[in-house]
């Protein structure tokens, strides 16, 4: 649903963040410094992909507003400022966490509501666009010919009902394809997708399910926002 399975960063950048989604701080070498934009050998911080933004945070005290990946699967830390960071440095680099947080609780909280939007709708409700999650909101497109707030209701309170139950969420490579990653929970199947989680469904908390803005004929878009 939402990161493709070819996302992958074998071929360049160390993963942490794939490794413990939990990690916030951690020393990388810088491999190349351009001003404003720095490729360390290793990173916590999530490159935007897949619909999942990019991370923000610091190296040293340098801070990082986006991140972004190139085909090569280099990632790129892009700072708000010029800084002086030089080939072979070491540097120390934090996330924003509580950012990162919430994003990986509505992550999965988007693929739970995936799930249950075509059990209450039924088989023609299918996915309209890979949607973009921030630290704000999952926002997603579905095709459906048959839309109602009474049965969006019930998509809300089933899905709530799952998280509240709880479970482990457990995502993984494939041993044959190291660059695709999935998704799953008990009771449905897996997903392939490449972003972060959480471990557990109950860390996501309470979410509201709602309609968002139309974006088109025979589409409708659909928005999870946790509650705090």
């Amino acid at each position: 649903m939402r990161n493709v399975p070819s996302i992958g960063f074998s071929m360049g950048t160390d993963a942490l963040f794939w490794k413990d989604p939990y990690q916030k701080e951690f020393e990388a070498k810088v491999i190349s410094s351009n001003g404003r934009e720095v490729v360390l050998d290793r990173t916590c911080f999530f490159p935007q992909g897949g619909g999942q933004v990019g991370d923000t945070g610091f190296l040293n005290d340098a801070r990082v507003v986006d991140t972004r990946k190139d085909a090569e699967y280099n990632i790129t830390h892009f700072l708000e400022k010029e800084s002086a960071f030089r080939g072979g440095e070491i540097v120390k680099g934090r996330i924003d966490w509580e950012r990162r947080y919430r994003i990986m609780k509505l992550h999965s909280a988007a693929h739970v509501v995936y799930y249950l939007m075509i059990d209450v709708f039924g088989e023609n409700c299918k996915l309209a666009s890979s949607g973009i999650v921030n630290e704000v909101k999952d926002i997603t497109d579905y095709l459906t010919d048959s839309f109602d707030r009474e049965r969006l209701a019930v998509v809300e309170k089933k899905a709530n009902e799952l998280i509240t139950k709880g479970g482990e969420i457990r995502t993984w490579s494939d041993e044959s394809k190291p660059n695709y990653r999935y998704w799953e929970i008990d009771g449905f199947p897996k997903m392939p997708c490449g972003g972060t989680h959480p471990k557990r469904l109950e860390e996501i908390g309470e979410i509201t399910v709602r309609r968002g803005k139309k974006p088109g004929a025979g589409k409708e878009r659909i928005e999870i926002l946790l509650k705090d």
